[in-house]
């Protein structure tokens, strides 16, 4: 009985060990394609053989990760025609390095329909160099480094194949821009793409807007756990919408789990960081 006990806590032993392993050294640098199908009516007309990608939280720091250089190509080998981003781009600890780094990454994203970006709660504590991410220093003219359009609470519209949509960015911790409300700012007769960080603004939009809303920030918590965990601890603003897709009606919710990790929690088990790639169906 004695050896079988140590037999059985040697196994449970090594298995811990190339669990903890797997999650600190392994699962970080698989980023996978995500392939994700939403239906809506509105969405498939106008969006119909468009390649929408999605990234987020890349957390760059002063080398460029496994995981984000596995996203370069991956995207690079999905050619999309639009390429949105919901911020996090640096990591906590930054230096001029991560920012250099940072902009060097956005430097390589390229689509024919165009690259739009929010900015998360990570790239704005050094206000004067985050800046340089969305426009040229000492300037209020984007920078010439990179096509990435960063929108700070403001819309753009744009077309595909004659069919109008907008993307609408909002800031970290807004839920108004200009004086007015997100919904009341919205054309109800087109569909809208709302990047924002965090997924708060999904509580804001009625069912029936066709709104597709985009956002990341939790990482999709890291480790797979049930939702209620989430919602009991609290540790992020939304633990309703921890990861995954969510829709009511006409509205729209995907929350990625993004390519980086936390600096003080950088393991993931069960949630692999990813690039994201949209279908739409009627």
């Amino acid at each position: 009985t004695i050896r079988v006990n140590v037999y059985l806590v040697a196994i449970i032993a090594i298995g811990i060990t190339l669990i903890v392993l797997y999650s600190f050294f392994i699962e970080p640098c698989q980023t996978r394609l995500k392939i994700v199908e939403i239906k809506n009516k509105a969405f498939a007309s106008t969006f119909k053989d468009l390649k929408i990608v999605l990234l987020s939280d890349l957390h760059i720091g002063v080398n460029l990760s496994a995981s984000a250089k596995r996203s370069l190509k991956i995207i690079h080998e999905i050619k999309p025609d639009l390429i949105l981003l919901t911020g996090d781009f640096l990591e906590w600890k930054r230096t001029k390095q991560c920012y250099d780094n940072a902009i060097k990454y956005l430097s390589q994203l390229n689509a024919s329909i165009g690259v739009y970006a929010v900015r998360g709660d990570a790239d704005c504590f050094v206000s004067k160099i985050s800046c340089e991410l969305c426009r040229k220093e000492g300037s209020i003219f984007p920078p010439g480094n990179h096509q990435v359009k960063f929108l700070r609470n403001s819309q753009v519209f744009l077309e595909n194949r004659g069919k109008k949509f907008a993307i609408m960015g909002i800031t970290m911790g807004s839920k108004h821009f200009s004086g007015f409300s997100i919904a009341n700012s919205m054309d109800n007769c087109i569909p809208y793409i709302i990047l924002s960080h965090t997924s708060l603004v999904y509580h804001d939009i009625g069912t029936n807007n066709n709104v597709l809303i985009l956002s990341g920030d939790t990482h999709g918590g890291q480790i797979y756990l049930p939702q209620l965990f989430w919602e009991i601890i609290k540790i992020k603003p939304d633990p309703e919408h921890m990861y995954g897709l969510y829709q009511d009606m006409n509205k729209v919710l995907y929350v990625t789990s993004g390519i980086g990790t936390s600096p003080n929690f950088p393991f993931r088990l069960g949630v692999p960081p990813e690039v994201v790639l949209f279908k739409f169906e009627e």
